[in-house]
Protein backbone atom coordinates (compact mmCIF):
# COMPACT_ATOMS: atom_id res chain seq x y z
CA UNK A 1 0.00 0.00 0.00
CA UNK A 2 2.67 2.29 0.76
CA UNK A 3 4.13 1.39 -3.18
CA UNK A 4 0.81 2.95 -4.04
CA UNK A 5 0.39 5.64 -2.11
CA UNK A 6 4.09 7.27 -2.97
CA UNK A 7 3.03 6.52 -6.38
CA UNK A 8 -0.17 8.46 -6.15
CA UNK A 9 1.74 11.28 -4.38
CA UNK A 10 4.55 11.71 -6.83
CA UNK A 11 1.84 11.91 -9.86
CA UNK A 12 -0.56 14.57 -7.67
CA UNK A 13 3.13 17.29 -7.37
CA UNK A 14 3.64 16.91 -11.73
CA UNK A 15 0.21 17.16 -12.16
CA UNK A 16 0.23 20.61 -9.96
CA UNK A 17 3.74 21.37 -11.85
CA UNK A 18 2.33 20.73 -14.93
CA UNK A 19 -0.49 23.25 -14.50
CA UNK A 20 1.66 25.91 -13.51
CA UNK A 21 4.32 25.15 -16.61
CA UNK A 22 0.69 25.11 -19.25
CA UNK A 23 0.12 28.97 -17.52
CA UNK A 24 3.55 30.25 -17.89
CA UNK A 25 4.40 28.71 -20.95
CA UNK A 26 3.48 31.21 -23.71
CA UNK A 27 3.50 30.87 -27.48
CA UNK A 28 5.21 33.47 -29.49
CA UNK A 29 4.91 34.61 -33.38
CA UNK A 30 8.84 35.57 -33.25
CA UNK A 31 11.07 34.15 -35.68
CA UNK A 32 14.17 35.39 -34.08
CA UNK A 33 13.98 34.09 -30.59
CA UNK A 34 11.51 30.84 -29.46
CA UNK A 35 11.58 27.66 -27.78
CA UNK A 36 10.00 24.21 -29.11
CA UNK A 37 9.33 21.85 -26.22
CA UNK A 38 6.39 19.19 -25.69
CA UNK A 39 2.90 19.99 -25.78
CA UNK A 40 1.74 20.37 -22.48
CA UNK A 41 -1.47 18.01 -23.45
CA UNK A 42 1.00 15.02 -23.23
CA UNK A 43 1.42 15.14 -19.58
CA UNK A 44 -2.40 15.09 -19.16
CA UNK A 45 -2.81 12.67 -21.13
CA UNK A 46 0.15 10.41 -19.23
CA UNK A 47 -1.25 11.83 -16.20
CA UNK A 48 -4.99 10.15 -16.77
CA UNK A 49 -3.12 6.56 -18.18
CA UNK A 50 -0.74 6.79 -14.33
CA UNK A 51 -4.36 7.68 -12.68
CA UNK A 52 -6.44 4.82 -14.50
CA UNK A 53 -3.85 2.42 -13.91
CA UNK A 54 -3.52 2.98 -10.12
CA UNK A 55 -7.41 3.11 -10.02
CA UNK A 56 -7.19 -0.46 -11.36
CA UNK A 57 -4.61 -1.45 -8.55
CA UNK A 58 -6.48 -0.38 -5.57
CA UNK A 59 -9.56 -1.71 -6.78
CA UNK A 60 -7.36 -5.02 -7.29
CA UNK A 61 -6.22 -4.69 -3.80
CA UNK A 62 -9.35 -4.52 -2.08
CA UNK A 63 -11.74 -6.73 -3.90
CA UNK A 64 -9.37 -9.63 -3.22
CA UNK A 65 -6.48 -9.03 -1.12
CA UNK A 66 -5.13 -12.38 -0.80
CA UNK A 67 -4.88 -12.86 -4.87
CA UNK A 68 -3.42 -9.47 -5.51
CA UNK A 69 -0.47 -9.80 -3.20
CA UNK A 70 0.23 -13.74 -4.11
CA UNK A 71 3.46 -14.30 -5.82
CA UNK A 72 2.10 -15.12 -9.39
CA UNK A 73 0.38 -11.43 -9.55
CA UNK A 74 3.11 -9.96 -7.85
CA UNK A 75 5.74 -10.90 -10.87
CA UNK A 76 3.72 -9.52 -13.14
CA UNK A 77 2.33 -6.39 -11.39
CA UNK A 78 5.47 -4.89 -10.16
CA UNK A 79 7.15 -5.45 -13.39
CA UNK A 80 4.39 -3.79 -15.52
CA UNK A 81 3.61 -1.00 -12.88
CA UNK A 82 7.71 0.31 -12.92
CA UNK A 83 6.91 0.36 -16.94
CA UNK A 84 3.58 1.93 -17.11
CA UNK A 85 5.07 4.68 -14.56
CA UNK A 86 8.22 4.86 -15.74
CA UNK A 87 6.79 5.95 -18.99
CA UNK A 88 3.98 8.03 -17.82
CA UNK A 89 6.51 9.89 -15.73
CA UNK A 90 8.78 10.90 -18.70
CA UNK A 91 5.42 11.74 -20.41
CA UNK A 92 4.78 14.11 -17.39
CA UNK A 93 8.28 15.80 -17.36
CA UNK A 94 8.72 16.30 -20.85
CA UNK A 95 6.81 19.15 -21.24
CA UNK A 96 8.91 21.45 -18.74
CA UNK A 97 11.29 23.86 -19.27
CA UNK A 98 14.83 22.13 -19.93
CA UNK A 99 13.59 18.31 -19.92
CA UNK A 100 13.16 18.51 -23.74
CA UNK A 101 14.09 21.88 -25.78
CA UNK A 102 15.10 23.64 -28.60
CA UNK A 103 15.96 26.94 -28.13
CA UNK A 104 16.18 29.34 -31.26
CA UNK A 105 17.89 32.68 -30.42
CA UNK A 106 18.57 35.00 -33.31
CA UNK A 107 21.23 32.54 -35.40
CA UNK A 108 22.26 29.93 -32.22
CA UNK A 109 20.34 26.82 -31.87
CA UNK A 110 20.34 25.09 -28.73
CA UNK A 111 19.17 21.51 -28.45
CA UNK A 112 18.81 20.23 -24.39
CA UNK A 113 17.82 16.42 -23.97
CA UNK A 114 17.01 15.82 -20.04
CA UNK A 115 18.51 18.66 -18.78
CA UNK A 116 22.17 17.46 -19.03
CA UNK A 117 22.81 17.13 -22.70
CA UNK A 118 23.23 20.41 -24.93
CA UNK A 119 24.31 20.59 -28.06
CA UNK A 120 25.04 24.04 -29.59
CA UNK A 121 24.26 24.72 -33.41
CA UNK A 122 24.64 27.61 -35.64
CA UNK A 123 21.77 28.32 -38.35
CA UNK A 124 23.92 29.71 -40.73
CA UNK A 125 25.75 25.88 -40.23
CA UNK A 126 22.44 23.50 -41.49
CA UNK A 127 22.77 22.24 -44.68
CA UNK A 128 19.27 20.85 -45.13
CA UNK A 129 15.90 19.58 -43.59
CA UNK A 130 14.08 16.64 -44.28
CA UNK A 131 10.50 16.25 -43.55
CA UNK A 132 9.98 12.85 -42.03
CA UNK A 133 6.99 10.64 -41.17
CA UNK A 134 6.33 12.95 -37.46
CA UNK A 135 9.06 15.85 -37.57
CA UNK A 136 12.10 17.17 -39.57
CA UNK A 137 15.61 15.81 -39.10
CA UNK A 138 17.87 19.05 -39.23
CA UNK A 139 21.70 17.95 -41.39
CA UNK A 140 24.64 20.20 -40.83
CA UNK A 141 27.91 20.66 -42.38
CA UNK A 142 27.04 18.66 -45.05
CA UNK A 143 27.07 15.86 -42.89
CA UNK A 144 24.96 12.73 -43.83
CA UNK A 145 24.01 11.62 -39.95
CA UNK A 146 21.21 14.25 -39.03
CA UNK A 147 22.32 17.15 -36.13
CA UNK A 148 18.64 16.29 -34.52
CA UNK A 149 15.14 16.35 -34.87
CA UNK A 150 12.50 18.44 -34.50
CA UNK A 151 8.89 17.16 -34.03
CA UNK A 152 6.45 17.69 -35.42
CA UNK A 153 4.00 17.90 -32.84
CA UNK A 154 5.44 20.00 -30.87
CA UNK A 155 4.69 24.08 -29.90
CA UNK A 156 6.48 26.65 -32.72
CA UNK A 157 7.47 23.95 -35.24
CA UNK A 158 5.79 26.28 -37.44
CA UNK A 159 8.13 28.97 -36.50
CA UNK A 160 11.00 26.95 -36.98
CA UNK A 161 9.76 25.75 -40.65
CA UNK A 162 9.22 29.80 -41.20
CA UNK A 163 12.94 30.38 -39.89
CA UNK A 164 14.47 27.97 -42.53
CA UNK A 165 12.45 28.88 -45.32
CA UNK A 166 13.75 32.48 -44.47
CA UNK A 167 17.09 32.01 -44.45
CA UNK A 168 17.17 30.00 -47.82
CA UNK A 169 17.70 26.29 -46.06
CA UNK A 170 16.30 23.76 -48.16
CA UNK A 171 13.22 21.47 -46.87
CA UNK A 172 13.60 17.70 -48.77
Amino acid sequence: MKYIGTILAAYIILFVLDIMQKRNHKTTKSLNNFSIRTVSDVSFICAIGALFVLVVFIWGFWSEPENFCSKRYLMIIIPFSIIWFGVTFCGMIAPLKGVWEIKVEEDNITVIKMFIFRRHWKISNISYCKMKRGGLNVYVNERKKKAFFVDGMTDHFDNFIKRMEKEGKPII
